[in-house]
């Protein structure tokens, strides 16, 4: 049976929702295809329960702030939303309306929402100057349709307290200023770490202690360039417990360069706790949205070296970024821009002077990637020259998709190869050690993927897949994916034994099978170095991961007895890390 090979396919939304399905809170129901400077684009129906609120002023209107969807009536977001910036007075209810399942602030998206608003009930305890109690409350007119693309939010239930959540990675999403100012068309997201009242204190005394409210307020962020900006505020932090999402902060204020009034991107954000004001959002609205939270249900990231490194070993920001909702199976993802980090490593032909394909390469930094050993080895009448990126079908130049019903073209980016370092180990014992580092003649502003950081095992519990081109002698080229299941390393390495190939031992190799089969009649391995990968929840929901590249198999693909070896990317970190930084 074949779990699943396939061609291109794009599959932007195959599900869709009726009001009856939004029975429970904080549940992400789309599948389908930064005020976050440095942060990412969100997808439709990604965060189903952040919606934009705007102002209408004479013959028009502006797009204001952040909300979050509670119930099928109210919607909450911070008090200072509410007033009017240039005459620091209350806007009425009349000049407010709210969109909810919008993705682009310019574009017609059939799945968006939009609700005038009837009431404004702020927090009677907010001050202007110290954004104390910064959040309201706002009633629609009229009643939310529940949809793959609107939903609401779970909120904090048990224990409140601050310490709790520190250390915790939360998401924020909105359409706020930009890394340039600019006011983004679409919908952005970035991670933020949670962290405690002290270390937001001590980053700058003067300043927040002046916003910093105890139990009311919290900060976030890395000091990275990842940072909340004008346009972004009443917006939600949302953590993921267990199953589901909940509301655990509402973005209030950040600090400011006093001559320009731009928010400092490397300092952290002060958010309102929603916890605290749980009582506050009872005493007005009815809510049923929300889950028990007592238990430890959050993933604490791993220790780091950076505030900033998200984790993977390379310290690279904006590696591995999925672009469909967690869970979401390979084969409903289309495969255009889904692997960015997905290389063809091309040899010229001395004889013919055609660049022939020969591996696959995985980006894994801006300038460098990664290789098997045995694929940039030297090669009669044959010479190392480029890495292309970028490519889909191999046998054509432009490859051409239909899109909603536009076409789009994309052609490879080709980039010559630098240099290339070989594991000093490689082939001893006999293909073991089967890693080598691609150094490019310039960077690439393809999104690489995240490397594991050193100790990390494969996980065995996780959907794991390969990616990349067959072998085949068939003139198609196309994508190829599969699933991957891990393989018993003991029986797999007896296996070998009897053809006289001695498995490492070391932690260096893993044993994996995937269906091999083309067709009916055909079957056949990847190209060398094909990267074996998984998608990281937690705290780093939505990246995808390194585990593995290929590194050879049985010579007869139908001999399902023998698992075909992986060399394990983790067990090399050291030599990763130390290589890059000595040739940056």
């Amino acid at each position: 049976m074949k779990l699943f090979t396939i061609a291109i396919v794009l599959v932007l939304e195959i599900i869709s929702w009726s009001n009856d399905a939004a029975a429970s809170c904080g549940q992400k129901k789309a599948i389908a295809q930064q005020f976050i400077a440095f942060g990412y684009r969100a997808l439709a129906g990604s965060w189903p329960w952040h919606g934009a609120m705007f102002v209408r002023v004479p013959k028009s209107s502006s797009y204001a702030c952040g909300v979050t969807v509670l119930t099928e009536q109210f919607v909450i977001t911070a008090a200072h939303c509410t007033i009017d910036p240039t005459e620091r007075q209350r806007l009425p209810p009349s000049r407010v309306f709210v969109k909810l399942g919008v993705t682009n602030l310019d574009a017609s998206e059939k799945h968006a929402q939009q609700h005038n608003v009837d009431i404004i009930i702020r927090h009677e305890g907010y001050d202007d100057i110290s954004f104390e109690d910064d959040v309201a409350l706002m009633k629609l007119y009229t009643e939310i349709t529940y949809s793959s693309h609107v939903q609401p939010i779970c909120l904090w239930q048990g224990d409140k307290s601050l310490n709790k959540i520190v250390a915790k990675i939360g998401y924020i999403a909105g359409w706020g200023l930009d890394e340039n100012y600019g006011l983004p068309k679409d919908l952005n997201e970035a991670t933020m770490p949670i962290v405690s009242k002290q270390d937001c204190l001590d980053s700058d005394y003067d300043h927040y202690s002046k916003v910093f409210h105890d139990k009311k307020t919290f900060c976030a962020g890395y000091r990275n360039g990842t940072a909340a900006g004008p346009g972004d505020s009443g917006g939600g932090m949302f953590l993921r417990v267990g199953n589901s999402w909940v509301l655990r902060g509402i973005v209030s204020n950040g600090k400011t360069d006093p001559n320009t009034l731009k928010i400092i991107s490397t300092s952290y954000l002060v958010l309102m706790d929603a916890a605290y004001y749980i009582d506050w959002i009872r005493s007005h609205v009815t809510i049923e949205t929300t889950i028990e939270t007592d238990a430890e249900p959050i993933e604490t990231p791993a220790a780091s070296t950076s505030s900033g490194d998200q984790a993977n070993l390379l310290d690279v920001s904006q590696c591995g970024k999925e672009k469909y909702p967690l869970g979401t199976p390979e084969e409903f993802k289309g495969s255009l821009g889904q692997y960015p980090w997905l290389a063809v490593i091309e040899f010229v032909n001395l004889n013919t002077r055609f660049l022939e394909d020969v591996c696959h390469g995985i980006l894994i930094h801006p300038r460098f990637m990664l290789t098997a050993a045995h694929c940039v080895q030297r090669r009669r009448l044959a010479t190392l020259r480029s890495v292309r990126l970028n490519d889909y079908r191999l046998d054509t130049v432009t490859d051409i998709f239909e899109v909603e019903g536009k076409t789009v073209k994309t052609t490879a980016v080709r980039i010559p190869i630098k240099g290339v370092s070989v594991h000093p180990s490689y082939d001893t014992p006999k293909f073991a050690n089967n890693i080598a580092l691609i150094q490019l003649d310039q960077s690439t502003a393809l999104t690489p993927i995240c490397l594991p950081t050193k100790g990390t095992p494969v996980p065995a519990n996780k959907l794991l897949s390969i990616v990349g081109w067959k072998k085949h002698s068939r003139p198609e080229k196309y994508l190829i994916r599969n699933v991957v299941q891990l393989a018993d390393f003991q029986s797999c390495k007896r296996k070998y034994a009897d053809t006289n190939v001695a498995l490492d031992t070391s932690g260096g190799q893993i044993c994996s099978t995937y269906n091999h089969d083309d067709n009916d009649e055909n079957c056949s391995h990847y190209m060398g170095a094909a990267p074996f990968q998984y998608v990281r929840n937690g705290p780093f929901e939505g990246r995808y991961f390194l585990a593995a590249i290929s590194s050879f198999g049985h010579s007869d693909c139908r001999r399902e007895e023998y698992s075909d070896v992986f060399t394990n990317v983790g067990h090399y970190s050291d030599w990763i890390r130390d290589k890059l930084k000595q040739n940056e």
